[in-house]
């Protein structure tokens, strides 16, 4: 898997209890709708890299780092760069966001990227402009195909 998919958010209907690296669902459909390599967010307790799927209500993501234990929360699932929630120290999960165009500019108008943006600080210059930091993350070489978006996001 490359560093994100090509899907922003995947079906993640029911509830989830989260214990340690364990995560059960009530009225999911895990082994359906999920692949090990895609990142759960589940309300209140953080995000996590999906590492096993046992069956429909069942599964382990990689670690702890960003996750806290909790019962019967809502949760969704996306692509994200899946280096940010387990090995990146200096970047939470909640400050990326994906290419879909509802989630671009969530935080500020010019962000506006046809890939993974990381929103930074804002702070204010010397000048007294306020400024807000951007990172856009890059796709690695292993992703093939032109998204069917060009609609809204025109090839570069």
């Amino acid at each position: 898997m490359s560093a994100w998919g090509n899907k922003d958010d995947v079906a993640s209907p029911g509830t989830v209890a989260v214990s340690g690296v364990t995560i059960t669902g009530t009225d999911t459909f895990f082994a359906n709708n999920l692949t090990s390599g895609m990142v759960i967010s589940v309300a209140d307790l953080g995000s996590g890299v999906v590492n096993v799927i046992t069956n429909e209500t069942s599964m382990t993501i990689t670690t702890t780092a960003e996750m806290t234990d909790g019962t019967g929360k809502e949760y969704t699932v996306s692509e994200k760069p899946i280096s940010v929630v387990d090995t990146d120290t200096n970047t939470l999960a909640t400050e990326v966001f994906g290419v879909s165009v509802a989630e671009q500019g969530v935080a500020t108008a010019n962000t506006h990227h046809a890939g993974w943006v990381k929103i930074g600080d804002r702070y204010t210059d010397g000048n007294g402009n306020v400024r807000q930091k951007s990172e856009v993350l890059v796709a690695m070489s292993t992703i093939a195909g032109d998204a069917a978006d060009d609609g809204q996001l025109p090839d570069a």
